[in-house]
């Protein structure tokens, strides 16, 4: 048997396509008809797999998947791993303007993902089926690419009118899952955007841990030792959940994630900025269980400027999000703050890569 192995398999009528990495015993599950979501991923953090005590280690699931996955249709940022596009998090009352046209996402902010808040909220594409354009594997890899042409689909051109092409390129290869996402202008005329994922990692990384149903077992305990590090010197101000425009110092508070902390009894729904870079351009999150020894790691390239963390005390699970830009930077652009707003002209593309994988604690 060859070490990377490409399934596609049938399921409740959708098609799931199953990435996986033998020698690591490492798996990704995709849907591409269901956002082109990543709903599972599970891995070892070594090539043999070995724990320190000799034995081999089971793997251990990354991504918390669904109980159900008809929920996904219409709930689909609960688990797995959302795509967030043409703007990530929320967008002020799902109106925006640009290049002195104004624009009115009625139909997102009808779907009232936002709780009743008033907001357009994630995007218009983690909804929606992808157009599976290739899946293979061989000696390097197990790979699928999907995309989805926003305007293709008329009620998203009628929100947002803009012609543009969304690809992401899903890639498992020594037991790392790597995304890679490309837009690319497609259009006439100039392409505001911004990207971000929405992935729900398990606050304790243990074996047979997939679903909301199978957290039960984990307790405030468990959680409480769970660690958490962002690698960014301040967050944005927020004021019901959307940023101010001010920009304001994490040192000496909570929020200052720098340094592994505990998760305690904390709740976090916080933009972080000034994100500090390695010097290949790349910047790390992640979840660590001081109990087994192991960490979960998200990586993304420079392109990604701010994070987000999402720890709700109600629920065992962590999201940690890598974003081009900050919440509702389309509006908070015209008013002279940098936001990271993306102004990609016609023809030209996109790119941005983000991997996920599991070490030990050094």
């Amino acid at each position: 048997m060859s070490r990377y192995q490409l399934i596609l398999r049938q399921q409740n009528g959708l098609s799931a396509y199953i990435l996986r990495d033998h020698q690591r015993r490492a798996e990704a599950v995709l849907y591409p008809e269901l956002g082109n979501n990543c709903v599972e991923f599970r891995t070892t953090p070594d090539p043999d797999g070995d724990s320190k005590g000799g034995e081999a280690l089971p793997p251990v699931d990354i991504f918390v998947a669904t109980d159900d996955l008809e929920s996904l249709k219409t709930h689909p940022f609960h688990s797995g791993q959302p795509i967030l596009f043409p703007f990530p998090n929320r967008v002020r009352e799902g109106k925006f303007s640009f290049e002195g046209e104004s624009y009115f996402m009625k139909g997102l902010l009808e779907k009232g993902w936002d709780k009743g808040a008033g907001q357009a909220i994630h995007g218009l594409v983690a909804d929606r089926a992808w157009t599976v354009e290739f899946a293979t594997a061989d000696d390097l890899g197990v790979t699928v690419r999907s995309s989805l042409q926003l305007d293709a689909i008329p009620d998203i051109y009628e929100q947002y009118p803009f012609r543009c092409k969304i690809a992401v390129t899903y890639t498992l290869k020594e037991g790392v899952l790597e995304m890679l996402t490309e837009v690319t202008n497609t259009g006439d005329k100039t392409l505001p955007m911004g990207f971000g994922i929405h992935p729900w990692f398990p606050v304790v990384l243990r074996p047979a841990l997939r679903t909301p149903a199978g957290l039960e077992a984990v307790t405030a305990e468990d959680r409480g030792k769970a660690q958490v590090q962002v690698p960014a010197a301040s967050i944005w101000q927020l004021e019901k959940l959307m940023p101010t425009g001010e920009v304001v110092s994490a040192e000496n508070t909570v929020y200052d994630l720098r340094e592994w902390r505990a998760l305690e009894t904390h709740f976090f729904d916080n933009v972080f900025t000034q994100v500090e870079h390695a010097a290949d351009g790349w910047s790390s999150s992640g979840v660590r269980d001081t109990e087994t020894g192991l960490e979960m790691y998200i990586a993304a390239d420079g392109t990604f400027r701010e994070w987000v963390l999402y720890a709700p005390l109600e629920r065992r699970v962590v999201a940690l999000e890598p974003y081009t830009c900050t919440t509702d930077a389309v509006n908070l652009e015209p008013q002279g703050v940098d936001a990271g707003l993306i102004a990609l002209p016609v023809g030209e593309v996109w790119a941005g890569t983000i991997k996920f994988g599991l070490r030990r604690i050094e």
